[in-house]
C-alpha cells in the first residue's frame, strides 16, 4: 500500500471540474472529492470486496462487477492488479488507471475478526490544516464606531481543520472532524466551545450474521437514483458513460465540511439471505433565517463569520426519518425507498413565479421504487418517485458493455415542476430534482489500447420558469473528449464541449427582460510527459467562447512540473498559469493539487496570472507535513472580490500548511 500512487485520476480530476462548474457552492464538488479519495486512502480490496462493495466503486459498471465475480469464482483470488486486463470487460490501460484506487490482498474466508482486533489493530490517522488570505480583507480591519463594527468579521483570518479517524479495514472507522472557517469566531460569540462545526461518527460493518451495518452520528444516504434518497453529493453530467447511473452507496460517514446537507442520528442494515433492510432517523439544526412567525430562508453556505451569518446559525431543527428495502434475485435488484421531513417552524416563504411549485410547508413525504437488472451486457436501470403533494419524478436508462472497447449509456428523466423531494440528487442540469425532462446519450470507444473517445449529448427542457428566467426554457449540451496515450511516460487529451442554455437579458433602455439562448463552446487540449522517472510536466490551453447577448471569449494557459525526491522523502509540485477573460461569464475552470485530502479548482476570469507551489515532506515514517502557497496576480483590477471579502490591490496570496500524523 505503501507503493500507492497518492494521485487523483484524469478522469477524477475532470469530473471535479464539471462539479464545480454546475454546482451551486463547493460543498458539492468537496463531498464528491472525499469520496474519489477514501479509495486513495483505503483501496478497495477487489479479490475480498463483496458484490455490493464492488458496485459501489465509481469506476466499475454493473457488468464489470459481475464479469469480476464471475472470474473470481471460476479461477480464484488475483495474484496482480494487471490481472484486471485478462478479464471481460476490461483492458491494460484501465488497470493501470484504477491501480491507485485498488489493492490485492490473500483471500481467506474463514478468518474471524475478534471485538479485540478490531478495536486494536486498526490505524488512527490525525490531520491538522490551516489556511488564510495573506493581503487583509476588508471584514478584518478596525473600526471605531460600533455600527460599521457589527458588519466585520467575528474572527481572525485563519481556517482551521482538525480530524481525528480510525479504521480497521472495511470493519470498523470511527472520528471526528472540527472546522472553523476563516472570519468564524473561535472559542468566543457563537462558539465558546471552540470550532465552529463539529462532526462525529462510528461505523461498524458485518456487526453480526444479520446486522450489515451500523453507523451512529453524522453520515449520508444514498440509495436508487437520487429521486428520493440522496443526501450526499453526485457527480453531475460528465463525458464519462458511467456517469449516468449512480453507484448506490447506502450509508456512509459524513466526514467533509458541509453543516447543512447531511443526516445526524442513527442508521442500520439488516440481511436476510436476498432481502435487504436499511432504516434511518436523524434529527439536528439547520442555518436559516428565522423569526417568531417561522423561518423564510435556509442558508446552505455555512459560514458564520458576521453577525448576521450568526444569528442564522442552527436556528431551524430538522427531523428525517427513512427507508430502504431491497431484494435481489440473480441479476435483478428491486428497491424502494421512503423518506419524511419535517422542520421545526411554519414555511413562510415569499411566493414567486419561479418558485411557485416548490414547498411551502414545514413537512414532506417521498416514496419511489427503483430497479436494476442485468442481462448480459445490458444493464438497465431507473427509479419512479412520488411527493406528498402528488409530484411525480421518474428516469429509466441503459448501459452497454458490447464489449473491451466499446461502452453505451442513455437515460430520460422527467422530474414534474410540482415534485418535492429536499433530500434528492437525480441526474440532471437543474440543482433541484424537479422542472426538467431531458435525454442523455454517452458513448465510449476505445479503437486501440492508446487511444480513448468519450462523446456524449444531453437535450433538456425546463417546463416551468427558474430562478432569473421567468419562461419555460430548453438547452442542449455536446462533448468529444479523445485521449492518446502515445508513450507509456506521455499522454495527451483533447476536449471539446458545445452548450446552449437560456440566459434572462434586459433590452436596453426599455426594462423589458428577455429570454435568449447563450451559446458556449469550450476547446482543451492537455499533455502531461515525464523528463526523468523522478520529473513529470504537464501543459494545457483552454478556450471559451460565449454567444449570447454579447460575444466573450476566455483563454488560460498553464505549466506544471511534478517532481520527487525519493530519497529525500520530499516531493514538490508547481503551476503557472495565465489567463485572459472579458468578464465573468468566459470563466475557465482548472483543478489544482493541493494538500492531501484537499483540493482546489479556481474560477479563472479576469486578465492576469496565477502560480501555486506545492511541498510535501516526510520526515518520519508516520509523519507528513504539506506547505502550499498560491498567488493570483490581475492586471485589470485594483481591488479584488467585494463587500467584506474585498482587497485593495490587484494580488491575492493564499497559504496553506497541514500535518498528518498515523499511527
Amino acid at each position: 500500500m505503501q507503493a500507492q500512487v497518492s494521485e487523483l485520476s484524469e478522469t477524477s480530476k475532470q469530473i471535479i471540474e464539471e462539479t464545480i462548474m454546475q454546482a451551486e457552492d463547493e460543498n458539492e464538488a468537496e463531498a464528491l472529492y472525499e469520496n474519489f479519495t477514501e479509495y486513495l486512502n483505503h483501496p478497495l480490496d477487489i479479490n475480498n470486496a463483496t458484490a455490493s462493495e464492488l458496485a459501489q466503486f465509481p469506476y466499475f459498471s454493473a457488468f464489470q462487477v459481475q464479469s469480476l465475480l464471475d472470474y473470481r469464482k471460476v479461477y480464484g483470488a488475483l495474484f496482480s492488479i494487471h490481472e484486471l486486463a485478462f478479464i471481460h470487460g476490461f483492458n491494460t490501460q484501465m488497470a493501470e488507471q484504477l491501480n491507485p484506487f485498488l489493492i490485492v490482498l490473500p483471500f481467506d474466508p474463514n478468518k474471524k475478526e475478534s471485538f479485540w482486533q478490531r478495536f486494536s489493530k486498526g490505524k488512527h490517522q490525525l490531520v491538522f490544516r490551516t489556511k488564510r488570505t495573506l493581503e487583509q480583507r476588508k471584514g478584518y480591519e478596525e473600526v471605531e464606531e460600533e455600527t460599521e463594527a457589527n458588519k466585520q468579521y467575528l474572527g481572525f483570518p485563519w481556517s482551521l481543520y482538525l480530524r481525528y479517524r480510525y479504521t480497521y479495514r472495511k470493519n470498523l472507522q470511527w472520528g471526528i472532524t472540527a472546522t472553523n472557517g476563516a472570519g468564524e469566531p473561535f472559542f468566543k460569540h457563537i462558539n465558546p466551545y471552540g470550532f465552529d462545526f463539529y462532526s462525529a461518527h462510528i461505523m461498524v460493518n458485518d456487526v453480526s450474521k444479520n446486522v450489515r451495518q451500523l453507523l451512529i452520528g453524522d453520515y449520508q444516504a444514498l440509495f436508487g437514483q437520487g429521486l428520493v434518497v440522496w443526501s450526499g453529493a453526485a457527480a453531475r453530467k460528465s463525458v464519462n458513460v458511467l456517469a449516468a447511473k449512480k453507484q448506490e452507496r447506502g450509508f456512509v460517514p459524513h466526514t467533509g465540511s458541509d453543516e447543512n446537507r447531511f443526516l445526524r442520528g442513527i442508521a442500520v442494515g439488516f440481511t436476510f439471505n436476498k432481502l435487504a433492510v436499511s432504516a434511518f432517523c436523524s434529527y439536528k439544526f439547520i442555518d436559516a433565517s428565522t423569526d417568531s412567525s417561522g423561518f423564510k430562508t435556509l442558508q446552505t453556505s455555512g459560514i458564520h463569520n458576521t453577525e448576521k451569518t450568526a444569528a442564522d446559525k442552527h436556528s431551524l431543527s430538522e427531523f428525517v426519518s427513512g427507508y430502504n428495502i431491497s431484494f435481489t434475485w440473480g441479476k435483478v435488484k428491486i428497491g424502494s425507498s421512503g423518506l419524511w421531513h419535517r422542520y421545526g417552524a411554519e414555511n413562510y416563504r415569499d411566493i414567486r413565479p419561479y418558485n411557485r411549485f416548490e414547498l411551502s410547508k414545514n413537512h414532506n413525504f417521498n416514496t419511489g421504487i427503483d430497479f436494476s437488472a442485468l442481462w448480459k451486457q445490458c444493464n438497465f436501470f431507473g427509479e419512479l418517485g412520488l411527493s406528498a403533494n402528488g409530484g411525480k419524478a421518474g428516469l429509466v436508462g441503459l448501459l452497454l458493455d458490447l464489449s473491451y472497447s466499446f461502452r453505451f449509456s442513455t437515460l430520460y428523466r422527467y422530474y414534474a415542476k410540482d415534485y418535492q423531494a429536499l433530500y434528492a440528487k437525480g441526474f440532471g442540469e437543474n440543482s433541484k430534482t424537479a422542472n426538467e425532462e431531458g435525454w442523455y446519450i454517452g458513448l465510449q470507444w476505445v479503437p486501440h489500447r492508446l487511444l480513448t473517445i468519450n462523446a456524449s449529448s444531453d437535450i433538456y427542457s425546463f417546463p416551468w420558469f427558474r430562478y432569473g428566467i421567468n419562461a419555460p426554457s430548453n438547452g442542449w449540451d455536446y462533448r468529444l473528449q479523445i485521449a492518446w496515450q502515445t508513450t507509456p511516460e506521455t499522454l495527451m487529451s483533447f476536449s471539446f464541449q458545445h452548450n446552449s442554455k437560456a440566459l434572462s437579458v434586459e433590452i436596453e433602455q426599455s426594462g423589458i427582460k428577455q429570454v435568449i439562448n447563450n451559446e458556449t463552446i469550450g476547446v482543451k487540449y492537455n499533455i502531461r510527459y515525464e523528463l526523468i522517472p523522478q520529473l513529470r510536466m504537464e501543459d494545457r490551453i483552454q478556450l471559451s467562447f460565449i454567444k449570447g447577448s454579447t460575444a466573450e471569449t476566455g483563454l488560460l494557459l498553464y505549466h506544471d512540473i511534478n517532481y520527487k525526491l525519493p530519497f529525500f522523502s520530499l516531493s514538490c509540485s508547481a503551476r503557472l498559469a495565465v489567463f485572459d477573460t472579458e468578464s465573468w461569464s468566459s470563466r475557465l475552470y482548472a483543478y489544482e493539487n493541493d494538500v492531501l485530502g484537499a483540493f482546489s479548482v479556481p474560477a479563472y476570469y479576469a486578465q492576469g496570472s496565477r502560480w501555486y507551489a506545492n511541498l510535501h515532506w516526510a520526515p518520519q515514517k508516520n509523519l507528513d507535513i504539506w506547505l502550499r502557497l498560491a498567488q493570483t496576480r490581475y492586471t485589470d483590477k485594483e481591488t479584488i472580490s467585494s463587500g467584506l471579502a474585498s482587497i485593495v490591490g490587484n494580488v491575492q496570496t493564499d497559504f496553506t500548511l497541514q500535518v498528518r500524523w498515523r499511527f
